[in-house]
C-alpha cells in the first residue's frame, strides 16, 4: 500500500471515530432523555410524547381498592416520598416534581387547577355544579408494561381496576371507564401527598380521573389480581399525550 492510500485510509478511519460521539449526542438529544432515581428509571420521549416510570407492584390489602371494594381519592400510583405511600399499588422512587416537568415538557398542559381553599365548595355533583367544578387539562393515556412469561405486555391501568356503582339501590359492576387528565394542582400548591395518577377527581395528585366531579367517593374500586403483574414486579407507568407527536 502506498504512501498516498495510507494516508487516506487513516483519515477516513479518524473520521468515523469522531462521528460516532457526535451521533450518538445528536440521537440523545433529538427526543429521548433517562433519569434514574434509586432502584427506578424515568424516561422522556419527546418524539413519543410520552413519559415512562419504572415502579414497584405493591399488594397491601388492608388498603382500599387492592383486594377488595373500596373507595378512595388516594393514588392508585405515586412517588415513595410522599406522605400517601402506603396506599400505592404502583410506586415508584422518582420525585413527583421530577415527573410533572417531565410531563410538562412533552408538552401535555393544565387547564384548571383547584386549590385546596376551595375544594368545599366544589365538591360533589350539585345543581350549582358547573365545568369549573372540575379539573381539567390535556386528557392522557395511562398504562402499565411489564415482562410476563418472557414478554413485554402492555394494558390500559383501567383494565387492571374494576368499578362498582349504586343504580337503583343496587350494586352495579362495570368496566373501570376514567377520563384520566393532567391538571398538576398538587406541584403548584406544593401538596406532599405524592400521589400521580387518583381517581375520584381528586385535586391531590397530578393527573385525575375528571369523569368524577372533585373527590366524589362514591364509586368503589377493585384490582383485579389476575390481570395484575404480581407483588414485587418491576412495571413501567406510561403517561402518553393523546395528541401525537409535536
Amino acid at each position: 500500500m502506498n504512501r498516498f492510500a495510507l494516508r487516506t485510509m487513516l483519515a477516513a478511519l479518524l473520521c468515523c471515530a469522531l462521528a460516532l460521539p457526535a451521533g450518538a449526542a445528536k440521537h440523545k438529544s433529538g427526543g429521548v432523555t433517562t433519569v434514574k432515581s434509586g432502584t427506578d428509571t424515568m424516561t422522556v420521549d419527546l418524539k413519543a410524547r410520552e413519559v415512562r416510570v419504572t415502579s414497584t407492584v405493591l399488594k397491601d390489602c388492608s388498603q382500599p381498592s387492592v383486594c377488595d371494594w373500596g373507595r378512595r381519592f388516594q393514588a392508585f400510583f405515586g412517588s415513595k416520598s410522599g406522605k400517601m405511600a402506603s396506599f400505592f399499588i404502583f410506586s415508584t422512587e422518582v420525585n413527583r416534581t421530577d415527573i410533572d416537568k417531565a410531563i410538562k415538557s412533552v408538552g401535555i398542559k393544565s387547564r384548571r387547577q383547584i386549590p385546596m381553599t376551595e375544594v368545599k365548595q366544589r365538591t360533589g355533583l350539585k345543581s350549582t355544579t358547573r365545568k369549573e367544578d372540575y379539573l381539567d387539562g390535556d386528557p392522557v393515556l395511562v398504562s402499565v408494561r411489564w415482562k410476563k412469561n418472557g414478554k413485554m405486555v402492555e394494558v390500559a391501568i383501567e383494565d387492571l381496576i374494576e368499578e362498582k356503582i349504586a343504580v337503583d339501590g343496587k350494586d352495579v359492576v362495570k368496566p373501570y371507564t376514567p377520563h384520566f387528565v393532567y391538571h398538576g394542582t398538587a406541584e403548584a400548591i406544593n401538596f406532599a401527598s405524592g400521589c400521580i395518577v387518583c381517581p375520584s377527581g381528586c385535586n391531590g395528585g397530578i393527573i385525575a380521573d375528571n369523569s368524577l366531579p372533585l373527590k366524589e367517593t362514591k364509586n368503589y374500586y377493585r384490582f383485579d389480581w389476575s390481570k395484575m403483574p404480581a407483588p414485587g414486579t418491576k412495571a413501567e407507568i406510561v403517561i402518553k399525550s393523546i395528541y401525537g407527536t409535536k
